[in-house]
């Protein structure tokens, strides 16, 4: 173990400390959740094993009871990945409810998710990722919501931003939502401060077309400091439908109009990343989404990551299964087809994944 990592978890129980004894709430009863979790990860290329990851990870959460106008929210992870040991802060913030707006501080997840597997318009972009959260969705900010009326809102959130000299700069965002005629519309304002000032404009819509969820965002960024500007356009789809009473398929597809620049920025946050860009082209992506539920303890998912132009792609099989003991099984993998000069190609290794875990 290293000096962050007990620097780390000496903030974490002080801070916890402090919300438990400054804090108006009704009890300090406090319940202890979360789970245990083991994580084996394999990369092979050319048959080769090139890459091996042993995971070991602990999340607790704290169950602080509140009232009607005050709760805290306390969620962190011990991890272990082969000899290294780290820790970190998902949540640990204060809400506090008005009569006509509620205001929360501390770290805590933001989210503008509308549905989509890949959102250009989040405030902090890749936060959601393939559905699946990432670090970044966790952001020391405070928030302010401002309840318009019962489907229509506004939400502000400010969050510092630190520069190589340690001096700090708010990054600000602005979501405004509403519903016309059963369709979910937001605006969404981002100002990203560093390392190069930002403006992002977003929209999202959301609605049924008959048996179809269909979504669409449009992401709009100007740099403030150099002549650049970079769009977005997301156009996607999800069908459910249940086969018997504990049978269900799920699908989801979206088509993904970027920049390489763009692509890049969501590379690291995906299962793969892209090799292979040119710097002058908009490339045109597709991710699906494919989930059988097989009965109420078991699913098998599989996921796609194409490029539309060339036809490479990633594919992403997942098997999930609760056994008894409550303890939660999956295996899953990924492996690119494509040639050597397409996005996704043969130089991407070929992963295999198995992990358990025991929530508690």
């Amino acid at each position: 173990m290293h000096k962050n990592f007990f620097e780390k978890t000496a903030i974490i129980f002080t801070l916890v400390l402090i919300i438990l004894f400054s804090s108006n709430l009704s009890s300090f009863a406090v319940d202890i959740g979360g789970s245990v979790e083991v994580n084996s990860n394999y990369n092979f290329i050319d048959n080769n094993l090139t890459q091996s990851y042993f995971t070991q990870l602990l999340n607790l959460k704290l169950y602080i009871p509140g009232n009607e106008k005050t709760e805290a929210k306390v969620d962190f992870d011990i991890t272990k990945v082969n000899n290294e040991t780290s820790s970190s802060i998902n949540k640990l913030y204060l809400k506090k409810n008005f009569s006509n707006f509620n205001i929360s501080l501390g770290r805590q997840p933001i989210s503008w998710a509308f549905g989509s597997l890949i959102n250009p318009v989040d405030f902090n972009v890749g936060a959601e990722v393939m559905n699946e959260a990432r670090s970044i969705k966790y952001a020391d900010a405070a928030k302010l919501y401002i309840p318009i009326n019962w489907k229509s809102g506004l939400e502000l959130v400010a969050e510092p931003k630190y520069n190589i000299d340690s001096t700090s700069e708010k990054k600000v965002g602005l979501r405004a939502r509403t519903m016309i005629n059963d369709f979910d519309l937001s605006f969404n304002f981002v100002q990203e401060p560093i390392p190069s000032k930002i403006n992002r404009l977003g929209v999202s819509l959301k609605g049924d077309i008959g048996p179809l969820g269909t979504y669409s965002a449009l992401s709009y960024e100007e740099y403030i400091n150099f002549d650049k500007k970079e769009e977005v356009y997301l156009v996607g789809f999800d069908y459910s439908k249940k086969i018997n009473y504990d049978k269900r398929i799920y699908l989801q597809g979206e088509i993904l109009n970027l920049s390489s620049s763009k692509i890049k920025d969501f590379a690291t946050m995906m299962p793969t990343s892209p090799m292979n860009l040119d710097l002058n082209t908009r490339y045109n992506l597709f991710l699906g989404n494919i989930n059988y539920t097989l009965n109420q303890f078991s699913n098998i998912n599989l996921m796609v990551l194409a490029n539309i132009d060339d036809g490479s792609l990633v594919t992403i099989p997942q098997y999930n299964n609760q056994l008894p003991g409550n303890l939660d099984l999956t295996f899953g993998g990924s492996v690119a087809l494509g040639d050597n000069t397409d996005i996704f190609n043969d130089n991407l290794p070929i992963s295999l994944s198995l992990n358990l875990k025991y929530p508690f």
